[in-house]
């Protein structure tokens, strides 16, 4: 068992280096001459929010991105709240402002973009979420880089802000590891996840590799959609390295929301079928749960806890070396002390959420998905 668990960590750390040159690899995004002829859909799937929809048009609407070539196309998923009302009293005031809803029978997040997508006649389909604040150049951030006609996907950086308590800020030291190893994985041609609360895509690639309808899986728009366009257009996807370009969003209130949320995100990666996706998940899932192993038989013999305690801080190191100038990118340098209580919590963590998720089904915006 020992010699199994050293190959874990050998290759753990392998991986750890790998990302930190994956992330140093992609060069600061520069902005270059804005070219006017790209049109640009922004596509938000929403369902019940009421209190996040006034606030996200008035953002979009304050854009520097030229008002005539972006239309905003937001897909209502069975809302039972006011959201469709607030949306139709914006659209008064907005005339760039288009509003649909799911017909009987569709529902989520995936069918929504779906039907987004299908409606725009746009060249740049670009998505985010209801709750998620950016900058007036957001939209001209993110659609630039398309004036390269090899890049079909682009993934843009998610942070949380309005941390208030040392909860919300330990949800956004581990966000911001995730953010940063999916963006470590592009700078080395090996994309694996992205975020949709900021990502930007070609309508007609996304028609043309798009399998939503053979995909039953409730979540994983973006995801799938990163494979997919992984799989067909190799070295097509770019991470933009952009402090200008950062989406926020809020850390939730509560654990029930915490584990729920997470529950949600593991259950898809039984779904993948990307050999780089699966290779990552099973390493730090494995590598995690030997920690725990290592722990709990530490009573009964001295020797697994030594190997513990030096596996322990091997991946601290590591995982310090790395997360260090992704949190100094996102100006989130308060975070860098909370490394250390975190890697104490994240191998039990993890290894619960994992077993929930394939246990266990959860709840989203008021509907419970089955396993």
């Amino acid at each position: 068992m020992m010699l199994f668990i050293q190959l874990l960590f050998f290759f753990y750390v392998v991986m750890i280096i790998s990302f930190y040159y994956g992330w140093k690899k992609i060069q600061p995004f520069n902005l270059e001459a804005r070219f006017t002829n790209l049109t640009v859909s922004v596509v938000v799937a929403v369902r019940n929010e009421e209190e996040n929809i006034n606030s996200l048009i008035k953002n979009l609407k304050s854009q520097d991105y030229n008002s005539t070539l972006f239309d905003i196309i937001i897909i209502d998923d069975h809302s039972i709240d006011n959201t469709l009302e607030i949306l139709k009293n914006e659209k008064i005031e907005c005339s760039n402002l288009k509003i649909s809803s799911l017909e009987k029978g569709y529902i989520g997040k995936k069918q929504a973009i779906l039907k987004g997508v299908k409606l725009s006649s746009s060249d740049i389909i670009l998505t985010t979420d209801a709750d998620c604040k950016f900058s007036n150049s957001w939209i001209s951030n993110m659609v630039n880089k398309f004036s390269n006609s090899d890049i079909n996907l682009i993934s843009g950086p998610v942070a949380y802000h309005l941390e208030d308590n040392v909860f919300g800020s330990m949800q956004s030291l581990e966000f911001l590891s995730l953010v940063g190893s999916g963006a470590a994985c592009v700078g080395l041609n090996k994309p694996i996840f992205c975020n949709a609360a900021n990502m930007a895509y070609r309508r007609d690639v996304f028609l043309e590799v798009n399998d939503y309808k053979k995909n039953n899986v409730f979540s994983g728009d973006d995801v799938f959609l990163l494979h997919q366009i992984k799989n067909k257009y190799k070295g097509s996807t770019l991470f933009l390295k952009s402090f200008e370009s950062i989406v926020y969003t809020t850390p939730l209130s509560n654990v029930k929301d915490f584990i729920n949320q997470r529950i949600r995100w593991a259950s898809k990666s039984n779904s993948y079928k990307d050999f780089d996706s699966i290779v990552v998940a099973l390493l730090v899932f494995l590598t995690n749960l030997s920690l725990v192993m290592l722990l709990l038989f530490s009573p009964f013999s001295f020797f697994y806890f030594e190997y513990f305690i030096l596996f322990f801080i091997v991946k601290l190191f590591c995982d310090y070396i790395f997360l260090k100038p992704i949190l100094v990118f996102f100006k989130k340098n308060d975070l860098i002390k909370l490394i250390f209580p975190l890697q104490i919590i994240y191998p039990f963590y993890i290894t619960l959420i994992t077993v929930l998720s394939n246990l266990f089904s959860f709840n989203w915006k008021g509907r419970i998905q089955k396993k």
